[in-house]
């Protein structure tokens, strides 16, 4: 009988939590190290902005989905926010960024074989550059026309494209890259070498849409805790927990 009570307390705690805890529904891709789906509390970033929330009354929700669709269904409103973004004029047209999470470098990534020096964007002139469909790298670089960008839908493919030399490049977080090679494609890690150019220095962000009016205060509330929570000192014990 005993069990049985701390059954229901424990059922009916968590109901409650759920019932008086609204969910913010989020979407975004796989970027690991940062966040994934498979990743430990998936990932830093997500447990940040889990953390933040929960400290606000609220639930996180994230929905993992190719970059574009999750940019596209956000900014009509489907979800509430995407997680961990760049900003540019075009989106700041469509959502309202949060404060920084954290910087972010933008990076080359080439065969072994290529021995062309890229001391500036310049060098990638007429070079075959892989990038993400949807994704923003910086200004300069997007509206470099002599650059021949060749789009893909995941990074796993620009790195297939690399190793087999249909691509002379891939462009993207220096983290996020090493990761990934080091995760899908440990027996080619010698032959991809990370070139010293940064593309960008960006900083990411949760990106609110504007198609929720709501959405303005609590972008407001959620910088507020996420300062509260940096001073505290616990965002950074997040990220130790994660390697960083």
């Amino acid at each position: 009988m005993k069990i049985n009570y701390v059954l229901f307390l424990i059922l009916f705690s968590a109901y409650s939590f759920a019932a008086e805890n609204p969910t913010i529904k989020m979407a975004t891709d796989q970027w690991p190290p940062y966040y994934g789906e498979n990743m430990q509390n998936q990932g830093p970033i997500s447990e940040i902005s889990r953390q933040v929330l929960n400290k606000l009354g609220y639930q996180l929700n994230i929905s993992f989905t190719p970059w574009k669709r999750a940019l596209e269904h956000t900014r009509k409103g489907k979800y509430h926010a995407v997680l961990g973004a760049y900003t540019n004029k075009e989106r700041s047209l469509y959502f309202w960024n949060s404060d920084p999470i954290l910087s972010s470098f933008v990076v080359l990534f080439g065969h072994i074989d290529n021995k062309k020096s890229v001391p500036d964007l310049d060098a990638l002139n007429n070079q075959r550059v892989c990038i993400i469909n949807g994704y923003y790298y910086s200004d300069e670089f997007t509206n470099n026309n002599f650059i021949s960008k060749v789009k893909s839908n995941s990074l796993r493919h620009c790195f297939e494209r690399l190793i087999a030399q249909r691509v002379d490049y891939v462009v993207a977080d220096k983290l996020v890259g090493q990761a990934l090679i080091n995760e899908q494609f440990p027996a080619y890690k010698n032959q991809i070498t990370t070139l010293p150019l940064v593309i960008a220095q960006g900083t990411i962000h949760i990106l609110w849409s504007k198609q929720i009016p709501e959405n303005l205060k609590l972008n407001v509330l959620f910088n507020n805790e996420l300062q509260r929570l940096k001073e505290s000192g616990e965002i950074d014990l997040i990220w130790q927990k994660y390697g960083f």
